[in-house]
């Protein structure tokens, strides 16, 4: 059974989380199976909440995530990043000026 983590902006860490799906939060599915952590960012995101639960993601990878029943999941596992959210604008993907 895979384990939910829903992240926090307030405080950016992740926290165990009994929902499944979330609208309008990052969620962080744990499952120990196929050895894998996926990350789903909903579209409305800013990068900065992205690349901080990022950053928290990968932490987990290396250490794993101490979950109530005393367990710790995550650890040397593949991360994968699902969703829009977070992005880099388009307007900031282009050069405002023309390179010679």
């Amino acid at each position: 059974m895979p384990v939910y983590l829903e992240f926090n902006e307030s405080t950016s860490q992740f926290f165990e989380s009994t929902r499944n799906a979330s609208d309008d939060t990052i969620l962080l599915v744990v499952d120990e199976a196929q050895k894998k952590l996926i990350m789903t960012v909903p579209s409305g995101k800013t990068m900065i909440s992205r690349r901080a639960a990022e950053r928290q993601a990968r932490g987990i990878t290396k250490t794993g995530f101490l979950c109530n029943d005393g367990g710790r999941y995550g650890r040397d596992h593949e991360l994968e990043i699902l969703g829009e959210g977070g992005q880099l604008p388009d307007r900031l993907k282009e050069s405002p000026r023309e390179v010679y």
